[in-house]
This record gives structure tokens, C-alpha cells and sequence, in this order.
């Protein structure tokens, strides 16, 4: 009867470590984020991103306001007072001084044809164009800064695991020979020795936990919350850049780097604000039509004059005219200059990044190749050192020699995942489909 009780109470306890579990699992299934999930949460609040898109806004309602002043206007003009008609005989009654009157007038005016807002309405099309450009920038600028943060957080979590593992070791070393030592076995050296290494790979671990709060307040800055567990990178495969050329990087970066387009819109924008300013000059026609009425109280009389009429103006002398001209020249030579400047920054960016990339496949193969060589030497020193074949120092320095090519690989792996990012951003092909590429190489 005991005996049944105690496989029942046994089952039971069984039972309950295994809800728990699956309740703890269950919890940090769902505090677990990829980098989708942050992507979403950092596109949905990042400031720099929202503030281009309200220029965006603004440059829209810029283009709608010169649209609209090539419209049709509508005033309406009235007055009351006293005065005096001079001169003024009617039916042999003549207007005394103090005299008062009502007047209204309504004028209806229709450019017909408005050089200065045709050129305006042209560059404010061409603002809209370089502003929708920068919001495209900030967004692959937000995708790569997603990226980046998200890696460089796996990667201190990775870098924080060695030290972990390089201080339980040493620890392990520092109290065998510290028992040794009591048994009269051991070495004072080696003792000093130890405890040399496990003070360094303390202080490596606090460097190393440093580095992942650093990590972490980046991405946290740019998602607006505190950061979850993340899902962490399967193993993969180095790639080279596809195509493995730069001049096709080089050729894509020209034709779709948001930047580039920008420069060009803006200098389009100042060639026809420059335009605008030379069309000073030209003559304004203008249809219009009025109707107008005059009462006097004096007399009955009730004077309405309705009018349709074409008007032509222009310009004989205005000397800020041509100093504007000069001004807006100006203003189209500094941005010709820096669509220049932004080409060659775009290029060298570019060429760069490509590099990058080829250098992060070698290093992460060589990174791999180091790490597998640095475990088999850290397996058989570590029987060597067993069976009294191997000192206490070769031990240690195999263990830093381990720690080291761990450091290595993990920095490499990471590195080369966001120089794949870098180089498309360069390029100006970064997108959310990119995302979504990323983190499918992520454990879920």
C-alpha cells in the first residue's frame, strides 16, 4: 500500500515538473522575437523614418498649392464711409462734402498664361520627387540599422558565452592546482599562472557583458522596448557577392541608390526654380471678371457695373529680379556639385562594401577551419595534460587559444550575415524581402 502510494505520489510529482516545464517553454516561446518581429516593431515606431514621410506629406501639398494658384480666384472687396464727389451733376444737383456711400465688388480672375507658376508647379514635382527618394533612403537605412542591431546582439550574446566558458575553465584549472599545491604535488607557478588567467577572463567576461548592454540599448533605441530573447543564427554557408563582380554593383548602386535620385531631383528642382526666376521678365495674362456696386444715400442713386475683360502685365524694371536670377544659378551650380559628390560617395560605398563581403566569405571559412583546429588541440592537450604529458601552461594557453578562435568565428559569422546587408544597401536595393531572407537563417 505504501509502495503504490509512493509510485502514485512519484507520477504525480512527474507530472507536475513536466507542466511547469512546458509552461516555462510555453512563456519563452512567446517572449522569443526574430528579426522580423522587430523589423515590424522598429518600422512602426522610428521617428527618422516618420519624419520623412510627413515631408513626404508636405512636398505633396506643395505640388497641390502651386496647382492650385494656377486656378481661378475669387474676392470680394467693400466699403462704407463718407466723402466727397467733386464735380459730380446730377440733374442739376450737385454733392455736398460728407456725402455717404456704400461700394462692393466681386472679381473672378483665370490665369491664362503664368510662366513664373508653371515653373513653380515643375520644381515643386521635382520636390516631391527627391523627398519620396529620402523616405525610400531612411527605410533601407532602417532595414540595414535593424540588421546590424540585431546581429551585433547576438553576437555580444555569443561573445559573453566564451567568456563564460573560458572562466569555468580556468576556474577548474585554478582549483586543481590549487589542490595540488595543498597535497604537495602542485606547483606555485602554475598556480600563479592560473589564477593570471582566470583574473584576465573575469575581467574579460565583465568587458564582454558590457558590450551586450551596448548591444542591446541600440536595438532597444531603435525598437522603443526592451529587448527579448532572439532567435539566434542556424549554421550556414559563407556567399560570395551574386553576381561575383563589382561592376554590376557599381552600375545598380547609379541607377537605384535613393540618394542619387534625390540629388537629381533636387537638381532638377533648381534648374526650375531658376526658371521661375527668369520668368520674372515674362508678361502674365489673365482673364477676369467683376461686378460692382455703388450706393448713395444722398441721392437714389444705385450704380451696378458688371465687366469681363483681359488683363496683361509685365514687368518694366525690378531690380530683385535679376539678383534672384543670380542667386538661383548659383543654387543650381552647388547642387549639380553635390549630385557629383553623392555619385562618388555612392560608388566608393559600393566597391567597398563589395570587398567586404568577399573578405567576410574567407574570413569566416578560415574562422571555421581555426576553431575546428583549436578544439582537436584543446582535446588532446587536455588528455596530454591528464596523463602527464603536457604542463599546466600548455593547458591554459590551448584553453585562450580556443577562446579566442571562438571569438573569432562567432564575429565572422555575424559580420558576414550583415555585410550581405550592407552591400545591398549600398547598392540601393535593400528591401523587406531581405528581411524575410535573414530571418529564415534564424532557429525557430
Amino acid at each position: 500500500m505504501i509502495r503504490q502510494f509512493q509510485n502514485c505520489f512519484h507520477s504525480l510529482f512527474l507530472f507536475f515538473v513536466c507542466f511547469c516545464s512546458n509552461l516555462v517553454l510555453s512563456s519563452f516561446a512567446k517572449t522569443q522575437e526574430d528579426l522580423a518581429q522587430i523589423f515590424q516593431e522598429a518600422l512602426e515606431s522610428d521617428p527618422i523614418l516618420s519624419r520623412e514621410n510627413y515631408l513626404f506629406n508636405g512636398s505633396q501639398a506643395g505640388v497641390s498649392l502651386a496647382r492650385a494658384a494656377l486656378g481661378p480666384t475669387l474676392s470680394v472687396n467693400a466699403a462704407a464711409g463718407e466723402g466727397s464727389l467733386i464735380n459730380v451733376n446730377i440733374n442739376s444737383f450737385s454733392l455736398a462734402t460728407g456725402t455717404s456711400f456704400e461700394f462692393y465688388t466681386v472679381l473672378l480672375t483665370q490665369p491664362l498664361f503664368d510662366g513664373q507658376k508653371l515653373s513653380a508647379l515643375k520644381a515643386a514635382k521635382y520636390q516631391r520627387q527627391a523627398q519620396s527618394s529620402a523616405v525610400q533612403y531612411q527605410k533601407q537605412q532602417l532595414i540595414l540599422r535593424v540588421v546590424q542591431a540585431y546581429f551585433g546582439v547576438l553576437q555580444a550574446q555569443a561573445n559573453e558565452r566564451v567568456a563564460e566558458s573560458e572562466l569555468a575553465l580556468y576556474e577548474e584549472i585554478l582549483k586543481q592546482t590549487e589542490a595540488f599545491l595543498k597535497t604537495g604535488k602542485g606547483d606555485v607557478v602554475a598556480v600563479k599562472e592560473a589564477k593570471a588567467r582566470f583574473d584576465l577572463s573575469q575581467s574579460n567576461l565583465i568587458t564582454a557583458k558590457n558590450a551586450l548592454n551596448i548591444a542591446k540599448a541600440i536595438l532597444e533605441r531603435i525598437i522603443h522596448k526592451p529587448v527579448a530573447e532572439l532567435a539566434d543564427v542556424v549554421e550556414i554557408s559563407p556567399m560570395n557577392p551574386t553576381p561575383n563582380s563589382m561592376d554590376p554593383w557599381v552600375k545598380m548602386a547609379i541607377a537605384n541608390q535613393p540618394l542619387i535620385k534625390q540629388a537629381k531631383a533636387l537638381l532638377d528642382a533648381s534648374y526650375a526654380q531658376l526658371e521661375q526666376n527668369k520668368r520674372a521678365h515674362w508678361p502674365v495674362l489673365s482673364l477676369m471678371g467683376s461686378t460692382s456696386q455703388l450706393a448713395v444715400n444722398a441721392i437714389p442713386v444705385n450704380l451696378q457695373v458688371a465687366a469681363g475683360f483681359l488683363t496683361l502685365s509685365m514687368p518694366l524694371y525690378d531690380g530683385q529680379i535679376d539678383q534672384r536670377i543670380k542667386q538661383s544659378q548659383a543654387q543650381a551650380r552647388a547642387t549639380s556639385e553635390a549630385l557629383r559628390n553623392t555619385s562618388d560617395q555612392a560608388k566608393l560605398d559600393t566597391e567597398e562594401a563589395f570587398l567586404n563581403l568577399q573578405s567576410s566569405v574567407l574570413q569566416l571559412k578560415s574562422a571555421k577551419t581555426a576553431l575546428d583546429s583549436a578544439q582537436t588541440s584543446y582535446e588532446a592537450t587536455k588528455k596530454g595534460y591528464e596523463i602527464g604529458t603536457r604542463s599546466i601552461v600548455d593547458l591554459l594557453t590551448v584553453i585562450a587559444d580556443l577562446s579566442n578562435a571562438k571569438r573569432n568565428y562567432y564575429n565572422a559569422l555575424y559580420n558576414h550575415i550583415v555585410s550581405r546587408a550592407q552591400l545591398k544597401a549600398a547598392a540601393g536595393i535593400l528591401a523587406e524581402e531581405d528581411i524575410m531572407a535573414f530571418n529564415s537563417i534564424l532557429k525557430k
